[in-house]
């Protein structure tokens, strides 16, 4: 999988910042734990989409970039048929404005209190999309992260980040959306 959507991919040089692509790792995988019940209908489609597993998916690609500061950029990309992208982002969209807050863990048994922050408009895209600002934080230890999630006709983009610069989710989702709305790779 990956041929048709690896093209719209994130890459280093979309980053602003000395960033290495990495294997994209299962690891993270995280499980719901408590909170509330839309915590669970997010973890569940951010795994569906970082596995490419959704039922509806045709095609499926991901990236993971770190740098040597802590700051993380995973990117999902997916194609689906018929209406299913523009569905799961309003899946996606219902979800994030009903849930506040819930508890998750990973893989390697680390549980995590993760806090929406803010829902907000992707601005200035021809397709649609949202972001989502979240504080995560474990035994005195907080993360602020943030997620866009964008559809331009059959492709859904998920871009998960922990940057310091809060403009730097919404440029990272207009770079990803704008390659797919081209139809071309980066340069």
């Amino acid at each position: 999988m990956g041929d048709t959507v690896v093209p719209f991919l994130l890459t280093e040089d979309d980053l602003e910042e000395s960033f290495f692509g990495e294997e994209p790792s299962v690891a993270y995988d995280p499980v719901f734990l408590s909170g509330d019940e839309s915590g669970r209908v997010l973890i569940d489609l951010i795994n569906t989409l970082t596995h490419g597993s959704h039922p509806e998916a045709v095609d499926h690609a991901a990236g993971l970039y770190t740098n040597v500061v802590g700051s993380v950029v995973f990117h999902h990309v997916a194609r689906f048929r018929g209406e299913a992208a523009q569905r799961i982002l309003q899946e996606f969209a219902d979800a994030l404005h009903k849930c506040d807050s819930y508890r998750m863990q990973l893989n390697d048994g680390m549980q995590f209190d993760v806090t929406k922050v803010a829902v907000e408009s992707l601005e200035d895209i021809t397709g649609e999309g949202l972001v989502t600002r979240w504080v995560t934080t474990s035994d005195g230890y907080r993360i602020e992260g943030s997620w866009a999630v964008a559809v331009s006709g059959d492709i859904l983009s998920f871009v998960n980040v922990r940057l310091p610069d809060p403009a730097g989710i919404h440029r990272l989702a207009r770079t990803a959306l704008e390659r797919v709305e081209a139809g071309t790779a980066p340069s």
